[in-house]
Order: C-alpha cells, then structure tokens, then sequence
C-alpha cells in the first residue's frame, strides 16, 4: 500500500515535474481541442438542421399519412406546404412563392419578421396564426400594400400583420424567384387554390435525439410512398457545409497534432526519469523483489502523483472552453457527448501510459548488474520499437474521436512512418556527419562527435523535434491557408442582391439605379428556362436508369441555361475535359451533372424551351465550386448558342448597407423584376468566419505550447549530459571559449538539422495536403521558414540551458548520475 507521503516523493525531482507540467498542457489541450471541436459541430449541425427544416424531413407531393404520423408522434414536428400561387388586392395580381405552416414550424431556428416595411427585424418562434399572412417586401412594394391590409389567396383573404425577412431553412437557391408569402396550414384547404395537377411540396420536418431519429428513418421505410422521400441531416451538411466541413477536419487534426507533440515530451521526460530511478529498480531486485512487486512501486507512485496534474489541465481546458464560449455568445449547455467526455478525462492518463510504459518496462527488462555497473544503454532496435508503441496511441485516439481515419489517412500514416521510422533514417546522417566532421576545426568535431557519440539520446531528441517543428509549421500553414481560401469566396463586398427576370430594355434603368446608389455591380448572364429531352436522340427518360435519385431530380424541373458572353473561364469554374471556350454548336457541362446522367464528351443532348428546341454537342466538362457566391450552371452554350431563345439576364451586386426605400424605388421602376436579397445569409457566414479565426487562433496557440513543451524537455533531458561533457573537457584542459563553442555549434547543429529535416517533411506533406483540402497543391508561404527559426531558438535555449553546468564544478558533474 502507497503512504500519503510517498505520492509527493516523485514531485521533488526535476525530470518528474517536467513530465507533470507535459501531462498537465497535455490534459489542458486535449481538453480544449475535444471540446471546441465538439462545440463547432454542434454549430454546425445546428446550421445544417436549420437549412434542412429539421433533423429529418419527409418531402412528397402529397401530406403525410395518419399511419406515418402515429409512426412519428414522439418527435418534435413541423409541417409546411410549398407552392407557387397568385396574391391578389383589388385588381392588382402577383405571382408568389407560397408557405403554409403549422405551429410546429420552425422545428429548429427562427423566424424574422418585421412589424412594418422598413421596421427593423425581431425573431419570432411561429409562424402567422389562422387568418393572417406575411409577406416579403417585395410583394408590399408591388401591390402597395401596408399592414393591416387584406389580401386574397385563392378564395381565402386573409390579414397582413408582419413582413417575412427571413425564414430558417430558407436557402440562397436560384428556384424561389418569386417573393415569399407565409400563411397558417389551417387556412390551406379554405384557399382551394391546391387542385389536381398543382406543383406542391408537402415536407414534415422532424426533430428529435440521433436514437430516435434513426428508428424514425427505420420505421418509415417500409411505408414511403412513391412520391416521397427522406432527406437527412447528413445529405444537408453534405451539400452546405463546404469549407466549414474542411475546418471541422483541421481541428480533428489538431486533436493528433497535439497528443504527438504532447506524447514526445512525456518521451523524452520518462527517458530523464528511468535513468534516475534505474539504479533504485536494481537494488529491490538484487534484494529479491518480483518484475510486478518492482513495477507496482515505481508505477503505482508515479501514477498517483501525475494526478493532479491532469486533472489541473483539464480543469484550465474546460475553463478556456467556457471562456470562449461567452465570447462567442453560446448559451446552451455543452456539446461533448459521452465519448468526448470519456476522452478528455481518460486521454491525458492513455497518453502517459503509451509513452512512458515502454520506457519504463526496460526497469524490469535490463539486468539488474548491468544497472550497478553503470552500463545502462538504450539499443536502437528497442528504441524505434518503443516510440512506434507510443506513437500508436494518439493515432488510435484521434480516429476515435474523429471517426475519420480514413479522411486522415494519408496525413495519419505519414507521421507513424515518420514517426517509427525517423531514429533510424536519421541514423546513417548522423554517422556521415560525424566521418565528414573530421575535416572541421576541433570545435566543430568536438560538438558533431558528442551528438554521433550516444545515438539513444541524440536520436530521439531529434525525430522529437524534428516532428515538432514539422507539424508545427503545417498546422499553421493548413490552417492559414484554409482561412484565407474561405474569406476569398466571401470578400468583404461580395454581392448581396441577385436579380431574375431582367429583360434587355431593363438594362438602361437598371444601371442607372445601381449608379446612383453605389451598388457594385456584377457580370450580366443571359439564362433560359430549358427540360433536357434528349441525349444522343434517345429520349431522357430511357437513357437515364430510374434508380439514380440524383439523375431523376434534374431531369423532374427546368434548368437555368446560359451562353458564353465573355471568353475567360469563370473563377468559381475549372474544365476537366475538353476545350474551353465552347466552339459555336457546342455545350459545356457541370461534371457531377454528367455523371449523374451519364454524359461524355461528344454526347448530343436536346433540351425543350418555350421557343422548341435547342440541340448541342458537349464540348468540355467543368468542376463547379458551388460554394462560391457567385451565379454558376449546369449548361453553358457558346456565344450566340441561344440567340433565337426569350432570353432574360441574371446578375447580382452589392448594395451598401441602407434602408430597403432604395430596392423600393427600383421594384417600383421595374416591377416585373425578381431581386434576392441575401444579406442574411452573408451575416450568417460572415459570424461563422469570425468565430471559425478565432478557433483557429486558440487551437495554434494550444500547438504552440505544446511544440514549445517538446523543445523543453528535450533540451532539459540533454542537460546533465552536455555538462558530463563539459566538465570533461575543463578537466582535460578545455578553455571556456573551447567550451563556449562546442556548446554553440552542438545546439546550433542540432536545431538546423532538425530545421532542414521538418522543411523536407513539409515539402513532402504539401501535395498530398493539398490534394486533400484545397483541390491543388498549396502556394508557398512563410510557413516554411518557421521550421529553421525553431532552429535558431533551439540553439539559443540550448545555450541557455547549458550556461549553468559551464559554471558548476567539473568533479561534482562527473559524479552525477
């Protein structure tokens, strides 16, 4: 049994207070790390829920059957009905996009209305009661309307008491041209305008925990309907997330670069405490102690002692946690589940467990008399083997917590390679710097034969840092480079006003309009309304299987159409196959598009529009970056491809911040225009890009800290040796400016070739990396230098480090143990 005042006997040596305080920032950044990244995927599941209406939606034509909903009455629910319809006051007529929706909806988010047409906007949980509409402005500004006001939809009239500004799952799609109405699902079947043959969407949005959502999706399988379908709150990220989805993997990442970099500290200072506690191991076992008896009183002391230390870090990453928490405004409870939980508390303990086991078995497993002889030596076969166990464990840790080990794949078998295997690749460097050292000055030779000299501790120390600095300088290019991709598809005047249904004599009044408010306008896109019917003169429906879901959609509705007016690829655009621009009686194609209907090179496809027909030939496929905010398509045609087509134009731009008078003025000019104002959604991106730099912010500072921990430890290993070394040489004669330069080049000499190997692993990393998150390889930066500025602060600590055993006396340092 362990004494009370055994458990504070390990806290008076150095090498374990180096340990405590790498366990404690271990704790402190796991802690932090799992975390925060739980917090931004409930963000961002939360966002998701909101665009999808809920956590799972049943979509069909027709509403859901009293058996579906007896099937689903323990979750929250809300149903809505969209509709295209015609508005009407006194003799003036509007097509609309209507909404009819219960009390349920919205399932998750709010929305905002307005109690007036430049009133400014407030949340509200519901919808309209029975009898009432809201309307966006644009149908205020079209029919003249004001609250109060009585308007007709179908036979129903119904009151205005609110303008609709925003509702939650209401996306930025180019499908809902026409203003919003929202009305109560009670005063639907009044209406009558829901006959036979009317294009509606019944959805039933549900919400409720992952269990009973996923037998929600199981009991109604057998019971679908044709004509419906379930979306997904993972078909909903899969879509929307974009660069959020690259952010969540980056900070996955981080949880690994942390537990490595963490994990070779614990490394380095175990080695530091199993020389120390070698010589009392062999003693108990001279005197006929058991390999468990021995185990059970070295382990079962530290065991006990590093507790305070990981339950101190943690308690400061919770801590951090919160704080930046009320920074950001969250106010619900946490976000880690049970699992994140588990591995904050259990994480740091596992961590100290796969890296200082190993180490500390060879207790056991070197002889005792070789102990007390002094010919304790580490065998380079034993050492790659020990880190390989310990790089193991975060590896492991990470794919837990990610539950993406094969996203990470490429990174994550690149660090345990490297990992293993760095000690004995640097293994033959090291031997041929220490030949090509004898042509040097004695200075020189001295301090590359004090490094080739005793490999156990050379080596370590230098894959150590060599990780360290390489995962270091990519964490923070990846992470850079991420935010920087991300604010350039969302500048800071990126077009918040897209506009439909712009005819060729709108164009004069429309500049005139943009001109006099200072809206910055964007390229004009000529668009037509056209149905693919056929590919290489089959008719669509037999070339295309009934079994692609995606195939089906775009062949179920319109598709925007537009020509080429300007020769230069668009930016959010990249051609994959084919030549661009399309030649004059050819067509380029969105590539997901054309796998999903099977399209190629060569192929013919025919499409139907309100003029006949047009026919092309597909000249080139394109990837789309549909995340960008900028108006993309499917089909582009070639220059005049669609001259004898009703060709509208589409357009955007960015209309300062103001009262909607002036977007009032315009509509008034031009009232047939359709203007999309998603500024909105850009505030939502925006607060989401804010909050996504500062969490990057937090998880660099956290990978700093613990890059710094390894140098520590490393360099405070390497110590007592550097000064046996030193010592050594004052007896034998040495100066202080012999010994002031050996120091100077074995530290600067193990900082720069640990520098030069992390650049070699960086530049190594940097094309799969790329490839992976950025569709290309990354551009260079200053990230690069990072690794050889580390150097030089490797060799100035180690300096530092080393000036008090030049002072201490030459006898008292060689009997050191």
């Amino acid at each position: 049994m362990l004494r009370t005042g055994s458990l504070w006997r390990p806290w008076r040596d150095g090498a374990f207070r180096v340990l405590a305080l790498a366990l404690g920032i271990a704790a402190l950044a796991l802690a932090s790390v799992v975390l925060l990244r739980a917090e931004l995927d409930q963000r961002f599941t939360i966002r998701s829920a909101e665009m999808l209406g809920g956590d799972l939606v049943l979509v069909g034509s027709e509403p859901p059957s009293d058996e579906q909903l007896a099937l689903l009455s323990a979750l929250d629910q809300g149903q809505v009905a969209d509709f295209p319809t015609v508005l009407v006051h006194g003799d003036e007529m509007l097509l609309v996009s209507a909404r009819a929706a219960d009390a349920g909806y919205p399932v998750y988010g709010q929305l905002q209305q307005a109690s007036g047409r430049f009133a400014p906007a407030t949340p509200a949980d519901t919808g309209p009661a029975a009898g009432e509409v809201w309307l966006a402005d644009q149908a205020l500004d079209r029919l003249g309307l004001a609250i109060g006001d009585t308007v007709q939809v179908g036979r129903q009239p119904l009151t205005l008491t609110a303008v609709i500004r925003q509702e939650p799952d209401q996306g930025a799609g180019f499908y809902s041209m026409s203003p919003r109405v929202l009305f109560n699902l009670a005063d639907l079947d009044a209406t009558g305008v829901l006959g036979p043959g009317t294009r509606v969407r019944h959805r039933l949005m549900l919400g409720g925990s992952a269990g009973d959502i996923a037998t929600a999706t199981t009991a109604l399988d057998p019971v679908l309907r044709p004509d419906q379908r379930l979306r997904t709150l993972e078909d909903a990220a899969s879509r929307t997330r974009g660069p959020l989805q690259q952010l969540t993997l980056w900070v996955s990442l981080g949880v690994l670069l942390v537990s490595l970099l963490c994990g070779a500290a614990i490394y380095l200072a175990t080695s530091q405490r199993v020389r120390k506690r070698a010589r009392m191991a062999a003693l108990l076992r001279s005197f006929g102690a058991r390999r468990g008896q021995v185990m059970q009183r070295l382990l079962g002391e530290e065991f006990i002692a590093v507790l305070p230390a990981v339950a101190l870090g943690t308690l400061l990453g919770l801590g951090l946690i919160q704080i930046l928490r009320a920074m950001m405004g969250w106010q619900a409870p946490l976000a880690a589940a049970p699992g994140d939980w588990i591995a904050v508390l259990a994480g740091p303990l596992v961590l100290w467990l796969a890296f200082a086991l190993p180490r500390l078995s060879t207790l056991v497993r070197t002889p005792a008399m070789q102990v007390l002889n002094d010919r304790l030596s580490a065998r380079p076969v034993s050492g790659i083997v020990e880190l390989a166990a310990a790089l193991g464990a975060p590896v492991i840790l990470a794919a837990l917590l990610t539950g993406s080990l094969t996203e990470l794949g490429q990174l994550l078998l690149l660090l345990v390679v490297l990992g293993a295997l760095l000690p004995a690749l640097l293994w033959p460097l090291l031997k041929v710097l220490d030949i090509g050292s004898q042509r040097l000055p004695l200075a020189g030779r001295l301090a590359i034969r004090r490094l080739s000299r005793r490999p156990g501790l050379t080596l370590p120390l230098l894959a150590s840092l060599t990780i360290a600095m390489a995962v270091l300088a990519l964490a923070g290019q990846t992470g850079s480079q991420l935010l920087n991709d991300w604010r350039e598809r969302l500048p800071e005047q990126a077009p918040n006003h897209f506009v439909f249904n712009l005819f060729e004599a709108d164009l004069p009044r429309f500049h005139s309009w943009m001109a006099d408010h200072g809206a910055l306008p964007q390229p004009l896109y000529p668009v037509v309304r056209g149905r693919l019917t056929e590919i290489n003169g089959v008719p669509v429906r037999d070339a295309v299987t009934k079994e692609n879901e995606d195939a089906q959609r775009a062949l179920n509705r319109d598709l925007i159409l537009t020509e080429v007016t300007d020769t230069t690829l668009p930016d959010s655009n990249r051609v994959t196959d084919g030549d661009w621009p399309p030649a004059p009686g050819t067509v380029s194609v969105e590539r997901e598009l054309a796998v999903n209907l099977g399209l190629q090179r060569d192929d013919t496809v025919h499409f139907v529009t309100s003029q006949g027909t047009v026919a092309a030939t597909i000249s080139s496929i394109r990837d789309v970056d549909w995340d960008s905010f900028e108006p993309n398509f499917y089909f582009m045609f070639a220059t005049d491809g669609l001259r004898s087509q009703d060709i509208t134009w589409l357009t955007s731009f960015w209309l300062p911040p103001g009262d909607g008078a002036r977007l009032a003025a315009l509509l008034r000019d031009v009232p047939h225009l359709t203007v999309i104002d998603v500024n909105a959604l850009l505030d939502q991106a925006q607060d989401i890009i804010g909050q996504a730099s500062r969490a990057t912010a937090l998880l660099a500072v956290l990978l700093m800290a613990a890059a710094m921990l390894v140098l520590g430890a490393a360099l405070l290993g390497a110590q007592a040796q550097r000064g046996r070394d030193n010592a050594l040489l004052r007896t034998l004669g040495g100066d202080k400016q012999l010994i002031r330069r050996v120091t100077w080049l074995e530290s600067l000499a193990l900082g720069c070739a640990a520098g030069v190997c992390a650049t070699l692993i960086m530049l190594a990393a940097l094309y799969p990396l790329g490839q992976r998150l950025f569709a290309g390889a990354l551009p260079w930066s200053g990230w690069l230098l990072l690794p050889l500025a580390l150097g030089l602060l490797v060799a100035v600590t180690g300096v530092s480090l080393g000036a008090r055993s030049r002072h201490q006396p030459a006898l008292g340092l060689l009997r050191q143990e």
